[in-house]
């Protein structure tokens, strides 16, 4: 089983002393040195952050205003309907009997006689001819 540490191990005086003789003495951090090359790692992300922020509630006005906007035009157009309701289809246009016996003479000579249709003689090519109109 593995053991857990709960605290950092003492310093090996062997270890460091065949590390310092391999690669010389340890250098001073320069932590200003650090410290700006991690702010110009961070600044465009943070920058993004920022403008996330700003715009955020812009967003969350907008998403609250279309339902409402919604609900205003339904509103509307019930309200305008109720004040303006459409004009009924008016029935003085009456077919004229010239008309009729034209659409009658027409429905005659480019439909066959209800036996055929019943009877099945030469239907089908007379009901095909019938529907294409020829």
């Amino acid at each position: 089983m593995m053991e857990t540490f709960t605290h950092d191990p003492d310093r090996d005086p062997v270890l460091s002393a065949a590390l310092r003789d391999a690669y010389g003495e340890v250098p001073e951090p320069d932590f200003g040195r650090m410290r700006g090359a991690l702010m110009a790692r961070a600044e465009l992300p943070l920058a993004r952050l920022r403008r996330e922020q700003r715009v955020q509630p812009a967003r969350r006005r907008f998403r609250a205003l279309v339902p409402l906007a919604a609900a205003a035009g339904v509103a509307g157009t019930a309200l305008a309907l109720t004040f303006h309701q459409p004009a009924a289809p008016r029935r003085d246009r009456e077919v004229s009997a010239a008309d009729r016996a034209q659409v009658e003479q027409i429905l005659n000579e480019s439909l066959p006689s209800p036996g055929e249709m019943l009877a099945g003689q030469g239907a089908g090519d007379d009901l095909l001819d019938a529907a294409i109109g020829s």
